[in-house]
């Protein structure tokens, strides 16, 4: 698996809600803590591109599922504990650095599952996630959909104008990303990012000498969507 696989805009568009469907669909089999609001963050990490499950409490293992640059599903799960031979260095969690984590938790241990299925590598990822937090009362799993509703919609009209190029971009996997852009970036040095501005603005700038393309739009969803925040699998 190649470490540096970055996905292009063309694969963004499709393979983000196609992660996310199959997780929603998988939902149906699994249950989290009633107090748990569980949020999916896009991230390219390592070789791997798709959702990082963020339950809104700390966990001492991260589970994401995305592909390779094969495109096969694959689960990841990086374990932060005690020290041992190889594990990979931590130099911050969660935006501090390791000094002020706890003792026992400055060492990452990187598992990785492929699978023949989406459906498959779902349902695994949410047992994962469900043996991480086992605090009751419990209830069916939910997945937030709307704002990734928004950024699906923007990814389309952003490969509209760069299609000549199908850049890659870059998700690193934080909160509220798309308001300090999404990097773009192709093979002969263009680049450019799409941003995200309140209330729902879309800019795209993009750099290939002599050309630089400058778009804004906006993304409205229909009602249906907006005034569903949560959907239930």
């Amino acid at each position: 698996m190649s470490e540096s696989y970055c996905p292009r805009l063309s694969e963004a568009k499709t393979l983000l809600p196609l992660i996310r469907n199959h997780l929603v669909a998988a939902a149906a089999g699994h249950s989290l803590p009633a107090a748990v609001a569980l949020d999916l963050l896009p991230i390219v990490d390592h070789g791997v591109f798709g959702y990082e499950l963020v339950p809104g409490r700390d966990t001492r293992v991260r589970v994401t599922l995305g592909c390779n640059g094969s495109g096969v599903p694959m689960l990841r799960k990086m374990s932060y504990g005690a020290d041992a031979p190889n594990a990979l260095r931590l130099a911050a969690m969660n935006g501090e650095t390791v000094t002020r984590i706890a003792p026992g938790t400055r060492h990452a241990h990187r598992r990785e599952s492929l699978f023949p299925d989406w459906p498959t590598a779902a349902a695994a990822a949410w047992a994962e996630l469900a043996a991480q937090l086992p605090d009751r009362p419990r209830r069916q799993a939910e997945v937030k959909q709307t704002v990734h509703r928004v950024l699906d919609e923007a990814l389309v009209v952003a490969h509209s104008h760069l299609a000549a190029w199908d850049p890659c971009i870059r998700f690193v996997g934080l909160p509220d990303e798309a308001q300090h852009g999404f990097a773009l970036h192709g093979p002969a040095g263009e680049h450019g990012e799409l941003v995200w501005q309140r209330p729902d603005i879309w800019i795209l700038r993009w750099k290939a000498p002599p050309r630089a393309i400058y778009e804004e739009w906006s993304v409205v969803l229909p009602d249906r969507d907006a005034a569903t925040e949560v959907t239930r699998a």
